[in-house]
């Protein structure tokens, strides 16, 4: 039997691993040129073989599917690493990211007024928690936060989920789970695509268009031609799988679904400086901003270099398509972290949101995990898997493999119950 799998990004990917290890025909159809779908490295604009991560840039504990295959196929970590402190009180919250370097109207702020934000915020979560559905704009409106633990606890949603905080569900950030405790990769994390791709059957520039019920499968009709599976499993993008044609057309269920899934508007800035040692010593691990170069997070380079990454909302201002200009807001925000004047030597901007196949940098969960199983539902032999449909890290790198392999376990199923029938014997489980 032959299952087609449109992208081949993390989900794709271990889809189709579990499928071929249990002797599925399986090829997938890319739309890029690209592996790994939003989990991309830059190999040309840094000096000293740095990498710049355009997507995902680390593991984090809890992410065990992931953690366990770099383990496996010996991809190599960083040292665990906490993006912020744990606190206040001991534990984590959406106030421990203020703990950490916080960067306001380009002036590092002090750990004492760090500290005094903080308990604050932590006060009022703890006291009044936001509803899950509540954006993080109208829980600090409606606990009544001082302007400066509103502006501080707000501008983190350009990390976590790289979108304004008008229109980010509070549960992005409280409790959170990013961050906190991590791996870096050595190099990019487009290793673990690269490693998952090994083996397997990959067609690029080969965007699906439509997808068509024939007699005994499916046809998907790309811009160069036709291919034909029993069963489709549909990674893409929110975005870019509104844009499929399905016929027949999609239950009503299904197409809700996918039209009330906004993804979040954004993209990725990295910036490669001089001095690596100063500025980790001042800045590591990480800085928190009120500008659109909303986080970013150290990584040690060679030649005493650092590689600076961030996440980079979109806001309308067209920054992110006007790349000096976003690379030398960043050079400004390093300058006030680290406290000198920083030498940029490489750089480069992604902006997921112009691209064609992505148009944008992760689901916003709006929905939560009703909308999730929605999302993941199959229509008869069309399966879909992505980080969008993710019930465990929906959103993360993790999600997306999990969801692969369980999309890919739907379609073993079938085949296992069709097996066990035509034999007259029990359905394996």
């Amino acid at each position: 039997m032959t299952t087609a799998i449109i992208g081949a990004g993390i989900a794709g990917l271990f889809a189709a691993r579990r499928l071929a290890a249990a002797g599925e025909d399986v090829f997938l159809l890319e739309a890029t040129e690209y592996l790994g779908g939003r989990t991309r490295g830059d190999r040309e604009s840094l000096r000293y073989g740095a990498v710049a991560d355009l997507g995902a840039s680390w593991l984090d504990r809890g992410q065990d599917r992931l953690l366990a295959f770099c383990l496996e196929n010996d991809i190599k970590l960083s040292a665990e690493v906490s993006m912020y402190p744990k606190g206040p009180g001991g534990r984590y919250s959406g106030a421990s990211i203020l703990l950490g370097n916080v960067v306001v109207d380009g002036k590092a702020v002090g750990e004492a007024e760090r500290e005094t934000l903080a308990a604050e915020v932590a006060e009022a979560l703890t006291v009044s928690p936001p509803g899950s559905a509540e954006t993080v704009v109208a829980w600090g409106r409606r606990v009544g936060l001082s302007p400066a633990a509103f502006a501080a606890y707000t501008m983190q949603t350009g990390f976590n989920p790289v979108q304004r905080p008008a229109v980010t569900s509070s549960w992005h950030v409280h409790p959170g789970d990013i961050g906190r405790l991590c791996w870096l990769l050595d190099g990019s994390t487009d290793v673990i695509a690269h490693r998952a791709a090994e083996g397997l059957d990959i067609r690029y520039s080969e965007p699906v268009r439509l997808i068509s019920r024939v007699r005994g499968g499916y046809r998907l009709t790309t811009d160069h031609g036709e291919f034909t599976a029993d069963d489709v499993v549909v990674t893409a993008s929110v975005q870019a799988t509104r844009r499929i044609g399905f016929e027949p057309v999609l239950p009503e269920w299904k197409r809700e679904a996918l039209l009330q899934s906004p993804m979040t508007q954004g993209g990725k800035i990295v910036g490669q400086y001089r001095d690596g040692q100063r500025i980790w010593d001042a800045a590591g691990p990480s800085v928190l901003t009120d500008t659109t170069a909303a986080m970013f997070w150290l990584k040690r380079t060679g030649e005493d270099t650092v590689t600076v990454l961030g996440t980079m909302p979109d806001t309308g201002d067209g920054l992110l398509d006007d790349h000096e200009a976003a690379l030398s807001l960043l050079d400004r925000q390093v300058e006030a972290a680290a406290g000198l004047i920083p030498v940029r030597i490489g750089g480069i901007v992604q902006n997921w949101t112009r691209e064609e196949f992505f148009g944008g940098v992760v689901s916003s969960q709006a929905g939560g995990v009703a909308r999730r199983v929605v999302m993941a539902a199959p229509v008869g032999g069309i399966h879909f898997a992505g980080e969008a449909t993710g019930a465990r890290w929906a959103t993360a790198m993790e999600g997306a493999a999990r969801s692969g392999e369980r999309a890919a376990d739907e379609i073993l199923q079938k085949r296992w119950a069709r097996a066990g029938a035509a034999r007259g014997a029990p359905v394996r489980r």
